[in-house]
């Protein structure tokens, strides 16, 4: 009787694993010609797996992309896989057959083995093989690409911060990756798929509305039956990667990601698991115009700029369906659904119903150009109210800053200090320092310019009194505070373009004593709105409005020297870091920056501190910093 066990019954009498890796390559050629006939091997296959050396290590050690490229044909190739699980012991699924679509998975998932990232002058693309395009919808971006046959993923910068962050992380095992539908979720979840391909990892794949899918360096197919429990196996794997694009993940050991809009049915179960939150940005003007000349490029740029002022940062509406009929009227449908229920919107819906999300956007904290997640700190072990959150502000010791400029240090101590509303100053030692994490809170904002006036007129017209005691009351109120900033800032705007007397003071020393000094002002502010995503847009005689609201150092600017910050917050340091490129440096006159205030917060605000990037105090102060002269204004909120 033959040492090497046949395996047409059960896959009891098979050799173990720690066998045969003892084995030669002349006992891996007898095993496997004892077994030709259910392994569906001819003897060429068998020569060309011995011709290669295949010992029994080697053989335990074969993937099917080895079998292949040795050019033994698809189903021998699938039933030696299964064998040498069996033997390894790993999880085997037996199925009916290796149909079409299976075999175009391996394919997609060997495309994204060889795709490869590309820069041009339009920015990052992720390139892949014709087959790469196999999971992408018609109306996704990598089928609209201006060369058909090679599908291509437009690479934005919080791809590569977020995929870091994941993968760089190994205390982590659940996170959740959220942000307003229509930006793209799906499409780093592909960028994901790429690295993970690219590095050899096991992937259980589960998306909305499609069968679960296994990809693997042994074998990648999908089940036929809408079933994530059929790979229950691998999911009992830390190692495996459980990735779940737009529906509700289960409790498995792998590492999981979820891939989804901030609708809670997703996700409310899986986040009492101690999951970790980010949440992906809403698209810049620069990325849209560089995606639609890339891949987009049948769409002019100025109708892509129209369609983007009107629906802001979704490149759904501003590039994929932006010849969509249909799909267009959906924003003004949006609108006309508003009611007074969008006073209570957090950011998350209850149900599958997109409509807030179109008219709010989610804007998480963002690096800037340059800046790394270490650069940034928040407190540890220091008691704060949990309404005075968002009013504390860190400073480690500044570095120092490159300027042409003469600077003078005012720096007065270089120990990590927090501020908080109420005045109280005190040390915090770097013990109670730790990395604030970028991408981990957010605001909202709404959608655009175009939107937001609509918006507040109908709440005006239909809600005033409701919306009035809404922005009035809602100060303390964690959950509607970004919010409540969202609608005073239109207010206010709109109180500033009607033209008026407002109540200012200045908030530096003056030769006035009185504490609460304060004089009637007709400013001199321009009637025409201009909205611009590029200094260069900015024209004289105009109240100009940047469109990019993250990290923004103001909320209006009329040329040449006069800035407007609207806030309901005790805190809000002036950015200096961006704000120097709407300066002239070579004049002297005064810098007028007014914080824009309701009117409780009036009388009590103080000089604010200036700040060279978020929670970073500026150290050393380049001589046209000197000419910013700081004023509370006061906007009455009646309406």
């Amino acid at each position: 009787m033959s040492k090497f066990a046949s395996i047409s019954g059960t896959t009891s009498k098979l050799p173990k694993a720690e066998q045969m890796m003892a084995w030669s390559q002349d006992d891996v050629q007898t095993f496997l010609r004892e077994n030709r006939t259910r392994l569906n091997l001819e003897y060429a296959d068998i020569d060309k797996i011995y011709n290669e050396k295949i010992d029994g290590e080697a053989f335990l050690a074969l993937t099917q992309d080895d079998l292949t490229k040795l050019g033994i044909v698809l189903g021998p190739v699938k039933k030696v896989m299964n064998l040498i699980n069996d033997i390894r012991g790993k999880p085997s699924i037996k199925r009916k057959k290796h149909d079409t679509d299976d075999q175009k998975l391996e394919r997609f998932w060997r495309a994204l083995k060889n795709g490869e990232i590309m820069e041009n002058k339009n920015g990052e693309f992720l390139k892949l093989p014709e087959d790469g395009n196999y999971l992408l919808d018609q109306d996704e971006q990598g089928s609209n690409t201006n060369e058909p046959n090679k599908p291509s993923l437009f690479v934005r910068r919080c791809y590569h911060d977020l995929y870091e962050m994941i993968f760089n992380n190994v205390k982590v095992r659940r996170w959740r990756i959220s942000g307003n539908p229509g930006i793209g979720k799906t499409f780093f979840c592909f960028y994901l798929l790429y690295h993970l391909a690219r590095t050899n990892q096991t992937v259980i794949y589960h998306r909305l509305k499609k069968p679960s899918i296994l990809f693997s360096d042994d074998d990648v197919y999908s089940y036929p039956e809408d079933n994530i429990h059929v790979f229950k196996d691998f999911l009992a794997n830390k190692k495996v990667w459980y990735i779940v694009d737009g529906r509700e993940p289960m409790d498995y050991v792998a590492k999981t990601i979820l891939f989804c809009s901030p609708q809670k049915h997703y996700y409310d179960a899986y986040d009492k698991l101690n999951v970790a939150i980010r949440y992906m940005p809403v698209w810049t003007w620069k990325e849209v115009d560089n995606c639609r000349n890339e891949l987009f490029s049948h769409l002019n740029q100025e109708y892509v700029w129209e369609l983007y002022k009107k629906w802001g940062e979704i490149p759904q509406f501003t590039l994929f369906y932006a010849q969509s009929d249909e799909q267009q009227a959906l924003l003004k449908m949006a609108i006309n659904a508003v009611n007074e229920n969008l006073l209570d919107f957090v950011g998350e819906t209850t149900e599958d119903n997109n409509s807030s999300h179109r008219i709010v956007h989610i804007r998480p904290n963002v690096p800037e150009v340059g800046e790394k997640d270490e650069e940034e700190i928040v407190y540890k072990n220091v008691p704060v109210n949990k309404e005075d959150e968002d009013e504390i502000f860190l400073t480690n010791e500044p570095k120092e800053e490159k300027d042409d400029d003469d600077v003078e240090d005012t720096s007065s101590s270089s120990a990590l200090a927090v501020s908080k509303s109420n005045k109280r100053k005190g040390v915090v030692e770097k013990s109670d320092v730790v990395e604030r994490l970028f991408y981990s809170k957010f605001t909202l904002e709404f959608a655009s310019d175009y939107v937001s006036e609509a918006v507040i007129d109908k709440l005006i017209n239909n809600y005033k009194h409701k919306l009035q005691s809404f922005v009035e009351a809602s100060s303390s109120i964690t959950d509607y505070a970004t919010l409540r900033g969202t609608i005073f800032e239109r207010i206010a705007h709109k109180k500033l373009l009607e033209g008026a007397t407002f109540w200012t003071r200045p908030l530096f020393e003056t030769t006035v004593s009185a504490p609460c000094f304060k004089i009637i002002e007709r400013l001199s502010i321009p009637r025409h709105k201009l909205l611009f995503s590029e200094i260069d847009e900015i024209a004289p005689d105009n109240y100009c409005i940047p469109i990019q609201k993250t990290n923004a150092t103001f909320d209006a600017f009329v040329p040449p020297d006069t800035f407007f910050q609207m806030t309901n917050a005790k805190n809000n340091p002036i950015i200096t870091h961006g704000l120097e490129q709407y300066i002239n440096k070579n004049d002297n006159s005064d810098i007028k920056f007014y914080f824009v205030l309701p009117k409780h917060l009036y009388e009590s605000y103080d000089e604010q501190a200036l700040h060279t990037k978020k929670d970073t105090v500026l150290k050393k102060r380049p001589c046209w910093v000197n000419r910013i002269k700081q004023y509370a204004l006061e906007v009455e909120l009646e309406l």
